[in-house]
This record gives structure tokens, sequence and C-alpha cells, in this order.
């Protein structure tokens, strides 16, 4: 066989996706599914990127990944602009701390611990080990202000929104032993916050859903908190957004809202505030943990910088946008979809999963995680109008039903005994 043959033949064992977008899915997916992949043109347009190639919180991704894995190749081109990924085993921690803070600012932007946390909940129910503890360190929330749904994948997760939307979703799906510890609240930009993350690998995995009809939800919870910064603040934030909540909503709805201040070590480097909702369903049993959320963390109070928000500012701000976000999904907010898709892809092989959404979330970042989950499983999703499905009624135009067949994934590490 000639050198070019070998490198044609080389080529074809790996798929090719291109550009920086949806890294971490792509990188998970991958080692869920066992499928090498090579990605290419990442940020490769001197136009758009003053600094072409991977960028070092995607570095340090790949790292906390390797760290948990064993046998799983990385190469990464000279430019930066080519990654070649073979996954390897999914062995676990038992007592691993990953340091996510990015001291110099040439190495680029620095992500909260949300980032890397995320992707992680997908990993860790096929983990080697029964048990795993990871302590992260670095910014527990950072600023949403320019969240864009149309983004690629840049969100950054508060540590609240992973605690009371995220871990209540994957006790649905059958992984019921996980929690999320937080020990010391870090603002950006200094960090200086600490969190445990703690799971057991599930023995049964039942990853299926049909929901058809919007949730009725009843109740309003939300958390103030500060650190770093005077007691009153919190209050001012309390007291608008009780006004806020009480005018704003015309049906009569009840809300609790908590105040947390955070002082001395535990508190982190840097002052910060921030304002976290969810709504939930206290009368239906499955849903009476899950909740559509809303999060803006102010991240400095210097007056001078552009995310600088007064207290009751940020209470509108967080109020308003997380008012729209309850108009907008009438199941899970959308924010969480591509994570919840993920689950559903898990299901086993030819079990179908219905799961009802409204037209203004699908966005163009889900179409292409769509493409993009839909090229590593081999595993075609539909997106249907809900009057296709007999005995519905479609009281509403703008509402449509992902539709997501299981593609059989098993947890492979462990030994059957």
């Amino acid at each position: 066989m000639s050198e070019k043959e070998k490198t044609s033949k080389k080529q074809s064992d790996y798929l090719i996706l291109e550009t920086e977008f949806n890294f971490r899915y792509r990188i998970v997916l991958s080692l869920i599914y066992n499928r090498p992949i090579k990605i290419v043109k990442i940020r490769n347009d001197l136009n758009e990127h003053l600094n072409p190639g991977i960028a070092f919180h995607e570095i340090k991704f790949l790292r906390l990944i390797e760290k948990i894995t064993n046998g799983t190749y990385i190469e990464i081109s000279q430019t930066g602009t080519q990654l070649i990924f073979k996954p390897g085993i999914i062995i676990g921690s038992k007592n691993l701390t990953f340091d996510t803070f990015i001291e110099d600012k040439e190495f680029g932007e620095c992500k909260s611990i949300g980032y890397y946390i995320e992707p992680l909940l997908l990993i860790l129910p096929f983990t080697k080990h029964r048990e795993n503890f990871i302590t992260f360190k670095g910014i527990t929330s950072k600023s949403d202000t320019k969240y864009n749904k149309n983004s690629s994948d840049e969100s950054d997760l508060a540590c609240d929104t992973l605690r009371f939307n995220y871990l209540p979703l994957m006790e649905k799906f059958g992984i019921m032993d996980i929690s999320l510890t937080i020990f010391k609240r870090g603002s950006f930009p200094l960090g200086g916050g600490e969190l445990k993350l703690h799971t057991k690998t599930p023995t049964s995995f039942t990853p299926n859903l049909q929901i058809l009809d919007p949730i009725k939800f009843d109740k309003i919870m939300g958390i103030v908190y500060g650190n770093r910064i005077a007691p009153s603040i919190i209050q001012r934030i309390d007291k608008e957004l009780k006004r806020i909540v009480g005018s704003e909503l015309k049906m009569p709805i009840e809300y609790q809202i908590m105040q947390d201040q955070w002082k001395g070590e535990n508190s982190g480097n840097s002052p910060g505030y921030g304002v976290f909702l969810q709504i939930i369903n206290s009368k239906q049993k499955q849903w009476s943990k899950f909740a559509v959320t809303s999060e803006i963390t102010v991240d400095s109070l210097n007056s001078n910088d552009v995310h600088y928000k007064i207290p009751e500012e940020l209470a509108q701000i967080a109020t308003y946008k997380f008012l729209n976000e309850i108009k907008d999904a009438p199941v899970v907010n959308t924010s969480t979809l591509p994570f919840l898709i993920s689950l559903l892809y898990f299901n086993k092989e030819g079990n179908l999963s219905r799961l009802l959404v409204s037209k203004k979330q699908i966005t163009p970042y889900l179409i292409k995680f769509l493409r993009d989950i839909n090229l590593i499983f081999n595993n075609k999703i539909l997106i249907k109008d809900l009057s296709d499905f007999e005995g519905l009624d479609d009281e509403s135009k703008d509402y449509l039903v992902i539709v997501v067949k299981g593609s059989g994934v098993l947890n492979t590490n462990r030994k059957v005994t």
C-alpha cells in the first residue's frame, strides 16, 4: 500500500468537522460514542480572529478530559487550527482537583467553572469508577449580559443553574446520586471559588421522555447572592425583585426569594452579586424540582466597568429576561435543550422520545448542534408540528415537537458482574 493510500485510509478513520463551533459537545459525544473526530479550520479566518487556532480554555477542557480518561489521543497542529481526537476509556476520578482559572489575560478569556462541568455531566454516567469526586477551582459565576442564543459553544453556566436546573433534570433519567456543593463563591475577574462534584455511576440509565403538553408552573423561587459586598445591596435587589414579580405577573402565583451572603475566606477574591430565578410546578411530582432558569451576574462593582449594574437595574434585567424565557419555553429553557437532547440520544436503540418546544427555541445554534449530533451518532432527528400527532389539540401554532431516536449507548467501561 502506497503512502498516499495509507494517508487517505487514516483520514477516513476520523469524522471531519469544521470550525470551533460546539467544541465541548463534539469532544464529549465523540468520547461517549467512541468515534474519533478531526476538527479543522479552528478560528483560521484572520479577519475575524486576532488569535487564530484553538483557545486556551479549550486546551484546559482537553486537559480535564485527559485526566478522567485512559488512552485518549489528542493531537493539535502547529498552527492550532486542526485537532485530532481519538477517544479512550472513561475512567473517572476519585480525588481530582482541577483549577479552571487563567491568570494571564494574554492566554485569552477565563471561563467559569460551569463551562467545564456542563459537558462533564454527560460523561460521568459512563465512568469505570463507581464513585467520582472532582473539585473545581475558579470563577463560580460570570456575567451573561453578552449571552447570545445564536452564538457558538461559549456559554458560561453559573453554579446555581447547574444545581437547580441540570442536576434535577438528570435525576429524571435515573442518575440519582449526584450533587454539586459550593464551598466558596468566586466572581470575575479574580475568581477564588470552589465547587465539589460528587457522582455515582448508575446501574441503569433510562433516558426516555414523552412530553407533548406545556408544563403549568405555579411557583417562582429565587436566590439573591453576593460576596464581598454590603448586605444592603442584596436587600435592595430582593426588594426590587419582589416588587416586579408581584406587579408584572397577572396570574396569582406564589414566589419565594432567598438571600445568600458570603463573607470572609469563602467569598472569593473579587466582589460581585447575582440573581438566580426558577419557576417550578409544586403539584406535579415528576416536575417538582425542574425549573426554567435565568441568571444575570454582575462581575465587578467598579463603576467604570461596562458590566456594572446598580442593584435595582440588575433585578429588572433578570426578571424581564426570566419572564421572556418562560413565555418562549413550554417545557425547558432554551439553553438547556442541547444538554437534554444529548441525554435523549442515550435511550435504548429504536426507542423514541418526544419533547415539546416553541418555534422561537429553534435557533441557528440549535440547528447546527443537531447536525453535529446526527453526524457523530449517525442518527436522524425529526422536528414536527404539534398537529401531526393524533389526539392532541393544536391550540397554538407556535409549538413544535422534537422526536429523538435512541442510539443504544451503553456503559462499556464497567465490567458486568
